[in-house]
């Protein structure tokens, strides 16, 4: 059953130099204790469509059109103050950088403890011997001591732990992890990949986990959309996605990935002259496919129109008017 159903979101940015469309008919689905992947590279669209979710994009940024359904009630449509119960207590957030995202004049116990009393309404005494609890639950070996700590007196890993038992303080239906392993060394990620993975299994929550990083959603994510150029090009299991690829840019993606077994070649070495490959990948806004100017599969149909999703296999859509096969 889907917990959440985005349905066709579009949202735009007012700039000096006229609107930026960053999302554009995007669409996809989060089933109840799934753990659902977004990948594509930077500026593909990945934190701005689920931040939509949330309301909480830049001043400038406003949503142009779509549906959000959560629990099979449309949220966009609901007021700021109809909004309220949803954010922290049925969707949170795990932020990209945990250094600018906790605030550097409180310690960690002062700001978790007034997220509590916020949210549940609970007394001061109460919201500290939860927060206490949560830190313990997230793995940190002295909780009293982070709870008396400020932001910068923590390692990254550490701050990282303490985003995420904020994210679950009220046991929240969804979280959305941007990036949760962003400038941390390896093993570190692996610790808190595996954090979040039992503390999901644990609660029985819904995770959407956004990255860049093609082997984070192998390993956790059974289903996972694949965005360039503020749309969705893509999207099956994690076994179609890394077999069965369709779209050219996430046959791209799978190739940049460096293997031991094999030397590496560009993807688009042989495939596209020089002249084709200048323009960034999402730099058209006309409808047409974003990645168009560095595709090797490109057709006289793609410079005509922008491809309609269609399905290549059960689970399985791709916005492509190519068949996924590979030229040997």
């Amino acid at each position: 059953m889907a917990l959440l159903e985005v349905s066709n979101l579009g949202v735009s940015f007012d700039t000096d130099l006229g609107e930026v469309r960053a999302v554009r008919d995007v669409s996809f689905s989060v089933n109840q204790g799934e753990i659902f992947g977004i990948v594509g590279e930077s500026g593909s669209g990945k934190s701005v469509s689920t931040r939509a979710i949330l309301r909480i994009n830049p001043a400038n940024a406003r949503i142009t059109g779509g549906s959000v359904k959560f629990d099979g009630k449309e949220i966009l449509s609901l007021s700021e103050k109809e909004f309220m119960p949803y954010r922290g207590r049925r969707i949170a957030m795990i932020f990209q950088d945990s250094l600018t995202a906790l605030n550097p004049v409180y310690t960690i116990g002062s700001k978790m403890s007034d997220l509590i009393c916020q949210i549940e309404g609970t007394s001061r005494r109460d919201a500290a011997q939860k927060t206490l609890s949560l830190l313990a639950e997230v793995g940190i070996r002295d909780p009293e001591r982070c709870f008396r700590s400020y932001p910068h007196e923590l390692s990254g890993g550490m701050r990282q732990r303490v985003m995420i038992a904020m994210a679950v303080a009220c046991s929240p239906d969804l979280i959305i992890a941007d990036e949760p392993t962003t400038s941390l060394d390896v093993t570190i990620q692996a610790q808190i990949l595996r954090l979040l993975r039992d503390i999901q299994r644990r609660r029985g929550c819904s995770v959407i986990l956004i990255t860049h990083d093609l082997g984070v959603v192998a390993q956790m994510c059974r289903r996972i959309s694949v965005m360039c150029g503020g749309y969705v090009v893509e999207t099956g299991t994690a076994e179609q996605i890394f077999h069965h690829p369709v779209h050219p840019y996430t046959q791209a993606l799978i190739a940049s990935m460096p293997r031991a077994d094999r030397e590496f070649r560009p993807f688009l070495e042989h495939s596209v002259s020089r002249d084709r490959g200048r323009s960034a990948v999402g730099e058209k806004e006309d409808a047409l496919c974003p990645f168009l100017d560095r595709c090797p599969a490109a057709s006289a149909a793609c410079r005509g129109t922008l491809p309609r999703v269609r399905a290549v296999g059960e689970e399985h859509t791709a916005r492509c008017f190519a068949d996924g096969k590979k030229e040997d």
